[in-house]
């Protein structure tokens, strides 16, 4: 169901991530409204898209799905919007009063010829271009949001993508928009990819191929793993963008030479045709997750080799100590662990938690 009308009442908005809870004013009636309605003010005119809901609470609503902001489409409207104190140096007396001299001109005078607003009495060059360009902003909201809902990015998402790319959100988009898979916004890469296709990207574009693999490299991460086996890193991509192995690699080197990604060689055994022997097989990380598992390594490697100041010469006797004055005592394979960690700067303790009725305590806690 599509609705038109103004915001006449914010009741609720949050900040973060868009969430507004309003009344809409129609033609011949009111509604409460909500749903992600980014950037928007009381007194802005839109067209929403949505159902009407029955809250147990606050009885019917007005749920939106996807909204478009609308120039208001009378005088008075119109005044209410350059009133509603978005607009930065027009307040309801200034509104009534630009509306009063341009009439169904304002839009026109405050997008090119702003100078005109100096015709008025208490606005001066300085101020009238402040208007302006106050006015044209929030402009360039409405479009952006627009622009991205026609490819199925909504408004939640459309606001997280403003705040990271700025007024200039689509230009950069058109221009690259796998742009969007870096943001962490609420998109999945196919429907990125598809936005892409359509505003006329070629399927073998490098841009393309290389998001693509930096999406495949980011999906193994949240599996817990730091990089993939390079053979099926390109299999997963070209299946993936129905390119060719020749895309991908082409793509790995440039990425490569980005230093966006790292290849690392090491020699690993592999049977073929029932024989064993070493190859040199080649594993890809995301550069930014190379350089922390490098961090990593070094810091372990620096620990282990620094002099062990905590060691206890006499870890037997203190030990005893311990479980009398506590009155516990560890089982075997802790008492292993426990003299691991004396005798040693790094240690690796695996497996999860065991059940606490299972530990060889005297007493329970």
């Amino acid at each position: 169901m599509e609705l038109k009308g103004t915001v006449l009442d914010i009741i609720y908005k949050n900040e973060t991530n868009g969430y507004t809870i309003a009344v809409f004013e129609m033609e011949s009636a009111e509604t409460t409204i909500v749903g992600y309605l980014p950037f928007i003010q009381k007194g802005d005119s839109l067209k929403i898209v949505g159902k009407f809901v029955t809250h147990p609470d606050y009885g019917d609503q007005f749920k939106v799905d996807t909204f478009e902001k609308i120039m208001p489409e009378t005088l008075d409207a119109l005044e209410k919007y350059l009133g509603n104190g978005v607009i930065k140096g027009v307040g309801p007396a200034t509104a009534k009063k630009i509306i009063k001299k341009f009439g169904a001109s304002t839009v026109e005078v405050l997008k090119t010829t702003p100078e005109e607003l100096t015709e008025i009495k208490g606005i001066t060059e300085k101020k009238a271009k402040e208007i302006s360009e106050s006015f044209i902003e929030n402009w360039d909201l409405w479009q952006i949001v627009g622009f991205l809902e026609k490819f199925g990015i909504g408004p939640q998402s459309a606001q997280t993508i403003y705040k990271k790319l700025g007024a200039n959100t689509i230009s950069i988009v058109e221009n690259d928009p796998y742009v969007l898979s870096e943001l962490g916004v609420r998109v999945d890469f196919s429907q990125i990819d598809k936005m892409a296709l359509d505003l006329g990207v070629e399927r073998n574009n490098v841009k393309r191929v290389d998001a693509g693999i930096r999406h495949g490299l980011m999906l193994a991460t949240y599996n817990g793993h730091s990089c993939v086996l390079a053979t099926n890193l390109i299999t997963y991509v070209t299946n993936l963008l129905k390119v060719s192995d020749e895309d991908v690699l082409y793509a790995i080197k440039d990425l490569r030479a980005k230093e966006q990604i790292k290849i690392e060689e090491r020699e690993e055994i592999a049977t073929i045709n029932g024989k064993t022997e070493l190859q040199i097989q080649e594993w890809i990380y995301l550069m930014e997750y190379y350089k922390t598992e490098l961090n990593i390594a070094t810091r372990i490697i620096g620990l282990e080799e620094a002099s062990n100041l905590k060691r206890i010469s006499n870890f037997n006797k203190e030990l005893e100590k311990i479980e009398e004055n506590s009155n516990f005592e560890l089982s075997e394979k802790q008492k292993e662990a426990v003299k691991l960690i004396n005798e040693h700067n790094v240690c690796v303790i695996t497996g999860g938690p065991r059940n606490r009725k299972n530990h060889n305590y005297k007493n329970n806690y």
